[in-house]
């Protein structure tokens, strides 16, 4: 399989094709080494002192809620009470909490951070001062960060040359997934199944020249692009590729797709692109890394060279935006 979008291109009109091609994409699963998943960059540590613990007056000031989907949980914060010492730490309503002491926020409910924290709380105030356990760690990740990060890529005005702007987060934790009752069996015909550190990787591989208009739900999105697995190194799929030097029937030699953000028919596109494509200009090239739960999961797609809990990497370039293909 071969990425034909070069030959589409006109380079002397500067079709936004003529740089949609990236040399080091290659088609070999011979010695690829699959890159180390980059740590989410809307995760905020805060570190609690003796000191500050014994300055709380009437709790620590945090109401917990959870988002809960199938069998997993999401613990967040509901509210803070004014000059509590959450207020004081700077935790805010919305966050997710990750982590409490190295403890896994992620993989149990409201009532198991706050065990969490009572038994962190009493460990710290329990040692000598001084000591370097005389101190609680919280983690945790603020939603709206990667959003925004993504709608603050910058244009080739603003971009530094040889530096690669990339986001991420993490969608779901690494544990058990598999489909159980709220008692703990297994569901009919389920097995027990885990996975690693679900993480979305988004990075600006060429600014647009110009940006004040970017992709967002309810857009209509042409793109081009090229898709491989990350472990294997192998390509994929492509809006410009041919198979054995054939065109991939069904595809009327079209060199670009068209869909509707976060409204795309499901199965038609990973879900991962509606994550990726958020914030993107015309003439914008980006990079997605995709974890198997955004995109083709535990089944994969054997015919199409998906194989199962398969990473996928596309290199997307945003052609138009709602059928103009000028820089808006």
């Amino acid at each position: 399989m071969t990425d034909e979008t070069s030959s589409y291109a006109t380079p002397s009109l500067g079709s936004s094709y003529t740089q949609q091609s990236f040399d080091g994409f290659v088609n070999s699963a011979n010695n690829v080494a699959k890159p180390a998943p980059m740590a989410p960059s809307d995760e905020i540590t805060l570190t609690l002192t003796k000191a500050d613990l014994q300055s709380m007056q009437g709790g620590f000031g945090l109401e917990l809620g959870e988002v809960e989907f199938r069998t997993n949980f999401r613990v967040v914060v509901k509210s803070v009470e004014d000059n509590s010492l959450a207020a004081k730490a700077g935790i805010q309503p919305g966050w997710i909490v990750v982590s409490v002491n190295g403890n896994d926020g992620e993989r149990t409910n409201a009532a198991g951070v706050a065990v969490y924290f009572s038994k962190a709380v009493k460990a710290v105030l329990n040692q000598p001062d001084g000591s370097d356990k005389a101190q609680m760690t919280l983690t945790f990740r603020d939603p709206s960060v990667f959003r925004s990060e993504l709608k603050n890529f910058p244009t080739s005005q603003g971009s530094i040359e040889g530096q690669t702007n990339s986001v991420s987060t993490k969608v779901a934790p690494a544990g058990d997934t598999t489909q159980r009752y709220a008692d703990g069996s297994l569901r009919p015909g389920a097995s027990v199944t885990e996975q690693q550190d679900q993480i979305v990787t988004v990075s600006q591989l060429i600014p647009p020249k110009m940006c004040n208009r970017r992709a967002t739900t309810d857009d209509l999105v042409e793109i081009s692009y090229i898709g491989k697995v990350v472990e294997s190194g192998a390509i994929f799929d492509g809006s410009a590729v041919k198979i054995n030097g054939q065109d991939v029937p069904g595809r009327g030699n079209d060199v670009s797709v068209y869909f509707v953000v976060g409204k795309q028919p499901f199965g038609q596109f990973p879900p991962g692109w509606d994550v990726g494509i958020e914030g993107m200009c015309v003439g914008e090239r980006r990079r997605l890394i995709i974890p198997p739960v955004l995109a083709y999961g535990a089944t994969g797609v054997p015919r199409r060279g998906i194989p199962p809990n398969a990473t996928l990497q596309y290199d997307v370039t945003l052609v138009s935006l709602n059928g103009l293909a000028t820089p808006q």
